[in-house]
């Protein structure tokens, strides 16, 4: 998506909304493995959640992580702040259950990421990510 539709997008100046732009939760580094997941969570049958996946994935979460660490963030702010900063016309939609994690992701649009730290970020799609989505 990020090589192929995005720069078309911007091109015609269309917007695009990003749906689970934190993984189903991955990006904001509390799943480590499967033991982090309940009994009967629906992503134990999802292929990006295999417990090879996960351990694949687990690098891209770190990236995240440590970005949020250096502009004193949360990981989920900062994978949506990494949204938020594309040349398009963006909105995303994370899951929140609570009004806590409403709050957070609402003050994601206020996290600054240099473009040092987006670059870093961006290099890690050419990596790509494992297990199919659905």
């Amino acid at each position: 998506m990020e090589a192929a539709i995005l720069p078309t997008l911007e091109r015609l100046g269309i917007g695009f909304v990003a749906y689970s732009p934190l993984g189903r939760g991955f990006l904001s580094g509390a799943i480590r493995s499967r033991a982090d997941l309940t009994p009967g969570d629906w992503r134990l049958t999802n292929p990006r959640f295999t417990a090879e996946a996960i351990a694949a994935n687990v690098r891209l979460a770190d990236a995240v992580s440590a970005v949020a660490a250096d502009v004193r963030a949360t990981p989920a702010q900062v994978a949506l702040a990494w949204l938020l900063a594309r040349p398009v016309p963006l909105a995303t939609i994370p899951g929140t259950r609570r009004i806590e994690r409403l709050e957070e992701n609402w003050a994601a649009q206020d996290v600054t990421l240099t473009p040092a730290q987006l670059q870093s970020l961006d290099a890690l799609l050419e990596g790509g990510v494992q297990g199919t989505r659905y």
